[in-house]
């Protein structure tokens, strides 16, 4: 379950005037409070399977707030006190919690429904609630700023709005949901661009970064689950294969997406069938953004040359040069894609970190 930013401020509270070591944990066991605690803990299955039933082990005790959707807390000890301690503090975060969710706004209800956390009467309950149309055409994109607290993002957010339809959540401490109307036939092209500007905005006006992923079109507001899914995904896979963007299409990255779900065991064995010891001098860094460049113009020589601001003939000897070493020649079609995916098949290797 999502916490908003408001409520982590409440359980930070009520954890702070504990005389205990105190964690709060999600599901999977990563810390949620204190913030900037990246750790990750292994959940027992016996509180996973019996989540408010107060559970000792290495000298902690655990507790979850609820049977369905709980959160953890992990305090320190394992005396009857601690016990005692650990149940009242999840019933009262428990009450808390259930106390926001039944005054939900448009904002928290669209934050739901995007993280899938509703379904059913429930999903069409709210949508009728807060006017939200079940039929039209919309995407999801998310935004992660890197540098950025939330409530700064969404003020910038709100501010450059360019549709009155577009709705707007957080959905993490540096993260923000967009429901954006598309027509029918949605011009990614201009989705896109729309995208590009609000991070070039971005950029100049504050010096910070944002990575954009941007979903497919669906016309049913219960399919948005499905989209935001496509959104993150569109950025986690996008940072990987194409370190120098920040606007990352989930259509456009089907290769990437393919090459992203070969294991990294293989997809290192089959890199380092060009990319090893005896090619290391000649797969520089000015060697590879030359072919980075080059494939990025379509293999047209003219058109890199002129970008990479040398003379013709030079990026001929230089693809000449990998020919030599290698046996594939850039300038054919088949031996280009035969090197592109075997340049990105190792850039899998580091899939794990750039992960939201």
């Amino acid at each position: 379950m999502y916490l908003d930013h408001r409520v982590t401020v409440k359980i930070a509270r009520i954890l702070d005037m504990i005389d205990l070591s105190a964690l709060l944990l999600d599901y999977s066991g990563n810390v949620i409070l204190p913030e900037g605690d990246s750790r990750s803990f292994t959940m027992p299955d016996d509180i996973l399977q019996n989540p408010t039933v107060p559970f000792v082990y290495g000298g902690v005790t655990l507790i979850g707030t609820a049977e369905e959707q709980p959160v953890f807390i992990c305090l320190h000890g394992d005396s009857e006190d601690v016990k005692k301690c650990a149940v009242l503090c999840a019933e009262i975060i428990n009450m808390m919690m259930r106390e926001d969710m039944s005054q939900t706004s448009r904002e928290q209800s669209l934050r739901l429904m995007l993280r899938g956390e509703v379904e059913g009467a429930e999903f069409e309950s709210l949508a009728a609630e807060h006017d939200i149309p079940l039929q039209k055409n919309r995407c999801v994109l998310y935004f992660y700023f890197q540098d950025m607290e939330v409530e700064q993002a969404i003020r910038l957010m709100s501010d450059a709005m360019d549709d009155e339809n577009d709705m707007i959540t957080e959905v993490g401490h540096h993260s923000v949901a967009m429901l954006k109307a598309v027509d029918e036939e949605a011009d990614f092209a201009e989705i896109e661009e729309y995208a590009n500007a609000f991070e070039s905005s971005l950029l100049t006006e504050t010096g910070n970064t944002v990575y954009i992923g941007i979903s497919d079109p669906c016309s049913e507001l219960v399919a948005i689950p499905d989209a935001y899914a496509e959104a993150r995904n569109a950025i986690n896979v996008g940072r990987v294969y194409h370190s120098n963007k920040h606007v990352f299409v989930y259509r456009n990255l089907l290769l990437e997406r393919f090459l992203s779900d070969v294991s990294p065991e293989m997809g290192a064995s089959y890199n380092a069938k060009i990319f090893n010891r005896k090619t290391a001098r000649l797969f520089n860094d000015e060697m590879v953004h030359t072919i980075e460049t080059f494939f990025d113009n379509s293999l047209n020589l003219s058109e890199t040359a002129r970008k990479l601001y040398i003379h013709r003939n030079t990026l001929v000897y230089r693809l000449e040069k990998v020919q030599h070493a290698i046996g594939l020649d850039l300038r054919n079609f088949d031996d280009a894609v035969t090197f592109k995916m075997m340049m990105l098949l190792g850039k899998g290797e580091n899939s794990r970190k750039y992960r939201l």
